[in-house]
């Protein structure tokens, strides 16, 4: 591939070549012959331009016979050909505006032309470009397994532990699971528990530590709903499931203010109108702050407004609520989670020298501690044995992980003074972890002793 600035240099010869003074001219000698209706031929501009150019002192240089268009004789081709050099001056600002028109075409036009070249060597390399970036994302996958493959497979099998839960206690129809709307939105939930933890380990092998605890704040959000609605009444399962539609409308009609809506039809009119029909139904039966965000839990609460952090307090997940902020930078498009890595934290090393397996323990002990929690919550009302059996072995399997994890720590402290450093900071963030853990597993204690 060429130096970069061949690129330009390709612009600056197509802008030359629209904005050259032969152009100009031959431009301005064709309005100033059409005003006169003198129909010359393109071969005679170029040649009047060619030869007004070269002219010195004033004099052209030019054979008048052949231009017969400008006059029967020479003395009137002689006064036309002045007529028309004396024009050129008066058709110079329209000409320049067609100049300046073509200039900007021709930037976009050089561009384009550049970049079908791009798109060609590409081509051409692609096997050879792809076999390098494959070999780069091995190599990194294997530095981030060497160290966690063993924390990574066994939170992935704590989610299976957690979704086989969950299908028996939908089969059994104990505890919250007794209640039909809580049973069918539990199970949703809990599916969906699955599948993002999935993300979180696929998103934590391949080294992206932050993309995996930005997926951890969705599990955090999803488990502190599972356990709020795990504690009320059906009816609260009953609304939030409802709610959809108000989500589905808001949605719908962000895309019509915002212009982005290009596919409406009188289908798609008949819907939103059906949707409003049911916001309307929605809030008559269940009051007016039902129409908000999380305005299934307002009604349930009894209040006009109800955020996410209370929902969060009152089941007793505030506790993660420091990671919960750090995973909104990530989310975000803040500074703090630009110039930093979860690993390093604000007062860390640069990113760019930070190796790829640094952090990846960090959403593993929140996605732990998260799964945990959430199957001894709901097992909290459980009489089942089996489930309280089920729900030990998850705390059990969660308290292997957390040492697996410390393990992994105690082998990467040696390396480097920065990974000394790296790995006290992770320290600190595993004792809050264990404290999130012991909580879980208290509750699941405490379940056991309702059996």
């Amino acid at each position: 591939m060429k130096k970069m600035t061949w690129i330009q240099n390709a612009i600056d010869r197509k802008v030359a070549e629209v904005s050259s003074e032969k152009r100009i001219l031959s431009i301005a000698l064709a309005k100033a012959a059409s005003q006169r209706s003198l129909l010359l031929t393109e071969n005679e501009i170029q040649q009047l331009s060619s030869a007004i150019l070269s002219a010195e002192d004033g004099a052209l240089e030019i054979d008048l016979d052949p231009l017969c268009v400008l006059g029967a004789t020479e003395s009137d081709r002689q006064v036309n050909l002045q007529a028309l050099v004396d024009d050129i001056t008066k058709s110079l600002p329209e000409v320049m505006d067609d100049v300046i028109s073509a200039v900007t075409e021709a930037i976009p036009e050089a561009l384009a032309s550049v970049a079908r070249i791009f798109s060609d060597h590409m081509s051409e390399h692609l096997i050879e470009h792809m076999a390098e970036l494959k070999l780069a994302h091995e190599v990194r996958s294997k530095a981030v397994h060497r160290i966690w493959g063993d924390v990574f497979d066994q939170l992935d099998f704590l989610r299976h532990l957690a979704l086989e839960w969950g299908h028996h206690a939908q089969d059994l129809q104990s505890g919250p699971y007794k209640q039909p709307n809580t049973a069918f939105a539990l199970n949703r939930l809990v599916g969906r528990a699955y599948e993002i933890v999935g993300e979180i380990v696929a998103l934590t092998k391949a080294g992206y530590a932050d993309g995996a605890l930005a997926r951890w704040r969705s599990l955090h959000e999803l488990c502190v709903i599972s356990m709020f609605i795990a504690k009320q009444p059906d009816r609260c399962a009953e609304m939030y499931l409802a709610h959809h539609q108000i989500e589905e409308l808001r949605l719908l009609e962000i895309d019509r203010a915002s212009g982005t809506d290009n596919d409406r039809d009188r289908d798609r009119d008949r819907f939103v109108a059906h949707l409003r029909r049911q916001k309307v139904q929605l809030t008559s039966k269940y009051g007016s702050a039902f129409g908000g965000d999380l305005g299934w839990a307002s009604i349930e609460l009894g209040r006009a407004r109800t955020t996410f952090r209370e929902l969060e307090s009152l089941v007793g997940l505030d506790i993660l609520r420091r990671g919960y902020q750090r995973a909104n930078s990530t989310v975000h498009g803040g500074a703090l989670a630009t110039l930093t890595r979860i690993s390093v934290e604000v007062s860390g090393a640069d990113s760019t020298v930070v190796p790829a397996a640094y952090g990846c323990e960090v959403a593993a002990h929140y996605t732990t501690a998260s799964l945990s929690m959430l199957v001894a919550e709901l097992c909290l009302t459980t009489e089942n044995a089996d489930l309280i059996t089920m729900s030990i072995v998850m705390q059990n399997h969660a308290s292997k992980i957390c040492e697996q994890i410390a393990k992994a720590q105690r082998g990467m402290s040696a390396q480097t003074p920065r990974a000394k450093i790296l790995m006290r900071k992770a320290s600190q963030r595993q004792s809050a972890s264990e404290r999130s853990k012991t909580r879980g597993m208290r509750r699941g204690v405490r379940a056991q002793g309702t059996k």
